[in-house]
């Protein structure tokens, strides 16, 4: 009887042939238990490292003091759940990690899902998974801050399944599935539209699929989408203005010249399609380097349709390039698009029918690669701040200056007033039971009456942690704008080292005080 052979990476072999560790490699449980501990893992880190908030961070606790049905240039499903966990578990950041992390684990749960739909060996999907954590926006931006965008990663992977779920398997349940998934992402973030709009072409240029679209069903998934986005919908109507013209800002640059305008549109999407994509097609490339040609050959039905998802993704953004002026296409902003960039390489890994073990492998290493190094940058960046004087936002001293904003708040019904939502945000974390306004209140959201409190308590900075401007640069317009005097506040500047940062580096807040009459 032959004996087979062993190889340091495969150990000892069952009766079967296979190797242990490969069919470890080929469990979803493997995946999934990893991912899991991962993400609690960055969750862990995120505790330990300073408490101050980064900008998105902020912002879901400024605005989480209210549930609204729409607040910024931003659709408000991360503001809602960051609303409801708040809720249930109280303000902090476990409750802040807790969420993004969740999202994302999810987000990976679902773009496995969605790759088993279509893949003829269901093991691949776990490539397909892992394949996420090759994408610098997913892997490392995603943790570093961002809260909409999480939102988005989630709304495409859930969305990925509930499409591909409909089209392999058409039933009543995916297409209430496929329902709450359109309406899920339409309002994670707004170009996530482009996304089904993608879907819907390529399914009419697919003679097999198209019959699929007058599926009476589809009308059930219709009345869902619509369910689920129509309350920020009627919000939008009202607020378009605000919000389209900030969103533009982002988008629209300011020369004046339509063709050099449209070079530079196609050339920052061009730039950043290949900032999104580059290291996936590279990871892939090497796991699989002894079939690359065979690789680009291998095709089948379900390469075709999400190739195509993905070029009629691309050509709408260049429509806009061309026709709606937009100049400056950023890589965050091709999340829900491009995201499935893995599913496609691992869509063509499966048609090109090469053997799995040992690609798996190399993606499973990769990966690994990939879970140490990103914590290991994230807590990196901040540990060595002290050594770089190069401080990040979690590095500002926001927990002593709301102790200090606590202490002026002390004896009367107070409210606080900030300069901006990043110092509102780190304060409310720190004084969770305190009102926190900025000078700029959420978008369609009435003001705040100042005047039903006794005292106000002001906090204001300067960005770059230098002796703040005064108060009455500050705040004076804004009180006199609500018809309040502005009568000798008393005014303080302090000044607080950076958190594990060198003693000597300090960051300035201004505080005042300022009673109102009875």
């Amino acid at each position: 009887m032959k004996q087979a052979r062993l190889s340091p990476l495969d150990g000892t072999r069952r009766l079967d042939g296979r190797s242990p560790v490969g069919g470890q490699l080929e469990s979803a449980k493997t995946l999934f238990s990893v991912l899991a501990a991962y993400f609690l893992f960055n969750m862990a880190l995120r505790l330990i490292m300073p408490h101050g908030l980064e900008l998105d961070e902020a912002e879901q606790t400024n605005f989480s003091q209210w549930l609204l049905a729409g607040y910024s240039s931003q659709p408000p499903l991360y503001n809602w759940l960051q609303y409801a966990v708040f809720q249930i578990f109280g303000t902090s950041l476990a409750s802040l990690s807790g969420l993004k992390n969740a999202l994302l684990f999810s987000s990976y749960v679902f773009y496995y899902l969605a790759a088993r739909q279509v893949v003829a060996d269901k093991r691949l999907a776990i490539v397909a998974a892992l394949g996420l954590l090759t994408i610098p926006q997913v892997a490392f931006e995603a943790q570093r801050d961002l809260s909409h965008t999480v939102a988005a990663i989630f709304g495409a992977s859930l969305f990925a399944y509930a499409l591909l779920r409909t089209l392999s398997a058409p039933s009543f349940v995916a297409f209430i599935l496929f329902g709450i998934a359109t309406g899920v992402g339409g309002i994670t973030k707004y170009n996530f539209i482009l996304l089904p709009a993608a879907a819907l072409l390529a399914i009419l240029c697919d003679r097999d699929l198209r019959p699929k679209l007058l599926d009476w069903r589809l009308l059930i998934s219709g009345v869902i989408a619509l369910a689920i986005v129509t309350p920020h919908a009627l919000w939008l109507r009202d607020n378009f203005a605000a919000t389209s013209s900030h969103t533009m800002q982002k988008l629209v640059g300011g020369d004046g010249n339509p063709f050099i305008a449209i070079l530079e549109g196609l050339g920052t999407l061009g730039l950043s399609a290949i900032g999104f994509l580059a290291l996936t097609f590279v990871i892939f490339a090497i796991c699989y380097r002894e079939h690359v040609k065979t690789l680009i050959r291998a095709e089948n039905r379900w390469t075709r349709f999400i190739g195509r998802v993905l070029i009629f993704s691309l050509a709408l953004i260049v429509l806009m390039v061309l026709f709606a002026g937009v100049e400056r296409v950023r890589d965050r902003w091709l999340t829900p698009i491009l995201i499935l960039g893995p599913l496609y390489l691992t869509l063509k890994v499966d048609a090109a029918k090469i053997p799995l073990l040992p690609g798996l492998k190399r993606i499973w290493i990769t990966a690994g690669i990939i879970m140490v190094l990103v914590p290991a940058i994230l807590f990196g960046r901040i540990a060595t701040s002290r050594y770089t004087h190069d401080y990040e936002y979690i590095n500002i001293p926001f927990q002593a200056v709301s102790r200090e904003v606590a202490s002026r708040m002390a004896g009367a019904d107070s409210v606080v007033l900030t300069s901006d939502g990043q110092l509102a945000g780190n304060i409310r974390l720190n004084l969770p039971q305190a009102t926190v306004l900025t000078t700029k209140a959420p978008t369609g959201m009435q003001p705040v009456s100042l005047t039903s409190y006794q005292r106000i308590v002001f906090a204001w900075r300067d960005r770059d942690g230098s002796t703040p401007a005064t108060f009455e640069a500050e705040f004076a317009d804004y009180l006199r704008e609500r018809g309040i005097t502005a009568t000798s506040p008393s005014v303080a500047i302090v000044s607080y080292p950076y958190v594990w940062g060198n003693v000597g580096d300090q960051y300035a807040f201004g505080i005042a005080v300022m009673d109102l009459p009875r």
